[in-house]
């Protein structure tokens, strides 16, 4: 009884200090790293939970560290930098207080997971006189969109709903959007392409395969077209890569980088079994790999649209590998026989995004959500890969 009362007086006694996404992210990237305690259930942990660097996640439940009182401290070092996680906040902001009592070095992740899903962070990938490319990392959901700039016009590939950062980093670097492009339907998150393009003024583009009954408005992106920015100083030709989707679309960009959203990830492509019909766009798929993918240049820069775990970042802290170094670790893409290749992709099918079906109807306009339902919607992990296993 008294060990009980004595749990209960550290957990009100003292001040917990709450962190931002931003911070967390710094945490984990230093050398001294950070441990993160995770409040969740063991299934919800299981299918997400926040990964990095120099980061050690650790599961335990709220009632099981209260429960331990002193002994927690077998299972939590007690030397290091301690990060309480749950859903919004609240939970892991008490946890945080009991931690400070035993001596810990302790703070709360402020909204959660909530809110770790809603942080992005925004890298340069090239720089120069005349062209400017970024990647805007959204780390908790693996999803990557871009920025590329020219004289005083830009185009952002595959925004997500918070669009106000992009209108942001444009202010930043004073320039207006001139076009905005969704490589495909997404299927996992819900894009924000459309309302940048009509806050800005910008034109939306989209494969009209992907917008079939849609009910927003669009201008169909078709195979091979030329976007011309900075007075024509930088040139934007998209691709059409059908696989993951039926008119899914790359952008080849000054011949040098490939943006290539779900088609190629740097460790495997893009799965082709959301709409159901998983070995017809397996075979679709296996063409393009042959016909488009394998005809790039060796030293081309992959920039995906999406990427599955922290060992992606590359030192330069983006997400992006040359085509030959993709090929070298992709086994799918050196794969000649396509009864093989089908198989193969079948066999690696894992679950699908949760809520795939109400997001595509989002992202078509066919169905209206409040911002409480979209975040609801959009937590979660990627799982738009077929990966190499």
């Amino acid at each position: 009884m008294q060990e009980k009362v004595l749990r209960w007086s550290r957990e009100a006694s003292f001040m917990a200090v709450s962190i931002k996404p931003k911070q967390l992210k710094e945490n984990m990237d230093s050398e001294e790293g950070v441990v993160i305690v995770d409040l969740r259930s063991a299934l919800a942990y299981e299918k997400w939970h926040i990964e990095g660097k120099h980061a050690d996640s650790r599961n335990m439940q709220f009632l099981k560290m209260k429960e331990l009182g002193s002994a927690v401290t077998e299972s939590i070092p007690l030397d290091k930098k301690i990060v309480t996680v749950c859903e919004q906040g609240h939970l892991a902001e008490r946890a945080a207080k009991i931690l400070e009592g035993f001596g810990y070095n302790a703070a709360y992740l402020s909204g959660g997971m909530q809110a770790w899903s809603e942080f992005y962070e925004t890298v340069p990938v090239y720089i120069s006189e005349s062209v400017k490319l970024y990647q805007v990392i959204r780390h908790a959901k693996g999803c990557l969109s871009y920025l590329i700039a020219s004289g005083d016009e830009a185009v952002i590939v595959d925004p997500s709903r918070h669009i106000n950062l992009y209108q942001e980093l444009t202010n930043t670097l004073n320039v207006s959007i001139r076009h905005v492009v969704d490589t495909h339907l997404h299927a996992d998150h819900i894009s924000g392409g459309k309302a940048l393009a009509d806050v800005t003024g910008a034109d939306y583009w989209i494969a009209e395969e992907e917008m079939i009954h849609a009910r927003k408005e669009y201008t169909p992106l078709p195979d091979k077209k030329k976007l011309l920015l900075g007075q024509g100083n930088l040139e934007l030709i998209s691709v059409k890569t059908p696989g993951h989707t039926s008119a899914s679309t790359c952008l080849l960009v000054d011949d040098q980088y490939f943006l290539t959203g779900d088609t190629l990830f740097v460790n495997g492509l893009g799965r082709p079994d959301l709409k159901g019909r998983a070995k017809e766009m397996s075979e679709i798929l296996f063409q393009t790999v042959n016909e488009i993918l394998n005809s790039l240049n060796d030293d081309v820069l992959i920039l995906p649209g999406h990427f599955a775990h922290p060992s992606e970042i590359n030192e330069q802290g983006f997400i992006g590998e040359s085509f030959a170094k993709i090929k070298e670790q992709t086994e799918l893409l050196n794969v000649q026989d396509k009864e093989q290749f089908v198989s193969t992709i079948l066999e690696r099918l894992g679950d699908t995004p949760p809520n795939f079906e109400r997001i595509t109807q989002i992202n078509q306009g066919k169905r209206e959500v409040d911002q409480s339902e979209q975040s609801q919607l959009e937590i979660g992990p990627n799982l738009c890969a077929v990966g190499n296993l």
